[in-house]
């Protein structure tokens, strides 16, 4: 009897001064049950040891590379973009199914790929999936992300099939962010469903990122970062709401609206298409009235367009 080859995958992750976190991410992935053709590293600048560190751990395994990304750009969402492109650009000429990408900060479990590849293989029409990530603050996990599992995929745990994400161009490098969502909005935008697993999780440890601006500035930014993808208001709004009990309690949420607001009326200018704006719209506006009628997401009538060139 015929045994199947099961199908294969590639990881990149993006890295900037993680020489705390460099060792964990690797043990992680050294101990998957279903291991990656190749996994890039690429060190984005980093002025720890982040990278020497990597040379090291990748020293055992063979399907790690370690690679600098050229050139030098401050740290910004935007160029964690081009360090996760730079990866691509090294794996694309090897054979594989699927590409993930996973950051630095993120700790899943040993059967986590082989879990994900599974669902991919099940379902020909699901295009990107991920785990449920759990911010880890000091005396509880949260999931703030509950809810959406069938409209985003956490950018940290990103997993394609390879042709998505040619098919969407890679990710759109903005300087607030939002890349992740972008990825979501344009393989959706193109047939493919997504899909978070509340089965698989994956241990976010640096919720709080690198971020050291005041909450005001950061809730601002993150406001702005959200009209300049295209949310509808009402939406977002609702989503705010929805995250008032969140910590820090109101003040996070009330900063995030007042950012939303103050771009509104700025009128910015989006670095999305207004056909983009347009899909995630109606998606949104489906979302709240399901909401309203007390209807689990699961059970809804699809909105989208039917799935093309699914393998």
């Amino acid at each position: 009897m015929l045994s199947i080859e099961p199908r294969s995958y590639v990881l990149v992750s993006a890295c900037r001064n993680e020489e705390a976190y460099i060792e964990g991410l690797v043990s992680a992935i050294a101990a998957q049950t279903a291991r990656p053709v190749r996994w890039i590293i690429v060190d984005d600048g980093s002025t720890d040891a982040t990278y020497v560190r990597a040379e090291e751990l990748s020293r055992n395994l063979s399907f790690l590379q370690i690679v600098k990304m050229p050139g030098g750009r401050p740290r910004s969402f935007a160029s964690q973009v081009f360090a996760a492109q730079h990866g691509y650009e090294v794996l694309k000429g090897l054979q594989f199914d699927f590409i993930g990408f996973l950051d630095a900060d993120i700790r899943v479990e040993p059967d986590y790929y082989e879990r994900l590849i599974g669902f991919l293989e099940s379902d020909s029409t699901l295009g990107l999936c991920g785990g449920a990530v759990l911010d880890q603050y000091g005396d509880h996990l949260e999931n703030i992300r509950r809810g959406s599992e069938d409209f985003h995929v956490p950018g940290g745990v990103q997993f394609f099939r390879r042709n998505v994400f040619e098919q969407i161009g890679g990710y759109v490098p903005i300087e607030g962010g939002g890349q992740d969502t972008i990825a979501d909005v344009m393989a959706m935008m193109h047939g493919w469903k997504i899909r978070v697993f509340p089965e698989l999780e994956a241990l976010h440890l640096r919720p709080d990122g690198f971020a050291r601006d005041h909450m005001l500035r950061r809730g601002i930014k993150w406001g702005r970062k959200f009209y300049l993808l295209g949310y509808h208001p009402i939406f977002y709004l609702g989503q705010c709401v929805r995250r008032l009990g969140q910590r820090p309690w109101i003040l996070c949420s009330v900063c995030q609206l007042l950012g939303f607001a103050i771009a509104s009326v700025k009128g910015e200018t989006r670095p999305v298409s207004k056909e983009f704006v347009r899909f995630l719209r109606k998606v949104q506006m489906r979302r709240l009235r399901l909401a309203a009628l007390g209807h689990h997401e699961r059970n809804r009538k699809p909105i989208l367009p039917q799935p093309r060139n699914a393998q």
